[in-house]
C-alpha cells in the first residue's frame, strides 16, 4: 500500500510547521523520520493518518486523499502508535489491545499473538494505567499489531523511547518482520544510530522542510547531519565490521566530561 506526500504544508496559526514536503513510502520499506526537536516529525505523522488536515498539498493512500477517508476505512489501512497513549478508563492490557479491532472484525488469535509477541502475557489482565511507561508503549504497539492488515501502513511516533534495551530490540525486530512481509512502516526516531541499523530508508526534516530522503546510509551523511543537528558525527565500524554512527557532542569534545572513575 503506497503512501504519497505531495507538497505538504501545515501551520499552527502563524507558525509554519511543514513546508513543501514531498516524499513517497512503498510497501516493504521501514522508514525512519528524523530531525531535531520541532523539525515537524510528529506533525507530519499526524497529517499522514488524517488527524491533521494539511494547509497545503495532500497525503494520498493508494491514490485516495487520506483526510477524506472515513475513520473505519483508515482503521482498516493505517495503524498509529503515538508518543504516549492516554487511556482514562480502567481497561486491562488485553482490553486495550482489543481496541485495535474496534472498527474491524474480532480476532482473538491476533490479539493473543500480539500480546505474546510484545512479552505482555504476564500482565494482560492488569489495568493499563498501573504499568510503567515502557510497558504502556509495548501495549500500544501490541494494539497496532492486532489492528494491522498485512499490506497496511504502520505510523509510529517514538514507539520505543521508554522501553528497556531488550524490549526495544524486540519491538524493532517485529517492525522489521512486518516490513519484510509487505507492511509500510514509518517511524519517527531520535536515535540516529538505531535508525542507521534498523531502517532501510530515512526522511530527514529540518525546520519543517525535507532536507534529504532515500536509503538510510545515504541520508545519514556526516556533514549533512552536522548542518541539521549542529553536532559532529562520525561513521565507524564495530568489532563485527558493521557501520555505526557516533555523535560528537561539543561538551565531550571539549573535555568537559571525564568518564574515568
Amino acid at each position: 500500500m503506497s503512501l504519497v506526500i505531495d507538497n505538504l504544508g501545515f501551520s499552527y496559526g502563524r507558525l509554519s510547521a511543514l513546508r513543501g514536503v514531498s516524499v513517497r513510502a512503498e510497501p516493504g520499506q521501514l522508514i525512519a523520520v528524523l530531525g531535531p526537536n520541532a523539525a515537524g516529525k510528529s506533525t507530519l505523522l499526524r497529517c499522514m493518518i488524517g488527524a491533521l488536515k494539511p494547509t497545503a498539498g495532500q497525503v494520498l493512500l493508494d491514490g485516495r486523499t487520506v483526510h477524506r477517508l472515513s475513520p473505519r476505512t483508515l482503521a482498516m489501512r493505517i495503524a498509529y502508535v503515538p508518543q504516549r497513549s492516554i487511556v482514562s478508563a480502567a481497561f486491562t492490557v488485553r482490553q486495550v489491545v482489543e481496541l485495535g479491532r474496534y472498527a474491524l472484525p474480532a480476532d482473538h488469535r491476533r490479539v493473543s499473538e500480539s500480546i505474546a509477541n510484545l512479552d505482555l502475557s504476564d500482565v494482560e489482565h492488569r489495568a493499563y494505567r498501573t504499568l510503567s511507561v515502557g510497558q504502556q508503549q509495548r501495549v500500544t504497539l501490541a494494539r497496532a499489531f492486532a489492528q494491522l492488515a498485512p499490506d497496511g501502513v504502520m505510523v509510529l511516533d517514538e514507539p520505543t523511547s521508554a522501553m528497556d534495551l531488550q524490549h526495544a530490540s524486540r519491538a524493532l525486530e517485529l517492525l522489521a518482520q512486518a516490513a519484510r512481509a509487505g507492511t509500510t512502516v514509518i517511524m519517527a526516531m531520535h536515535d540516529l544510530s538505531v535508525a542507521a541499523m534498523a531502517a532501510s530508508h530515512a526522511w530527514l526534516l529540518h525546520r519543517g522542510e525535507l532536507a534529504a530522503e532515500g536509503a538510510t546510509c545515504e541520508v545519514l551523511e556526516a556533514q549533512r547531519l552536522q548542518r541539521v543537528f549542529g553536532v559532529g558525527f562520525t561513521w565507524i565500524k564495530d568489532g563485527a565490521g558493521r557501520p555505526r554512527l557516533l555523535a560528537d557532542p561539543p561538551a565531550l569534545a571539549a573535555g568537559a566530561y571525564n568518564a574515568t572513575p
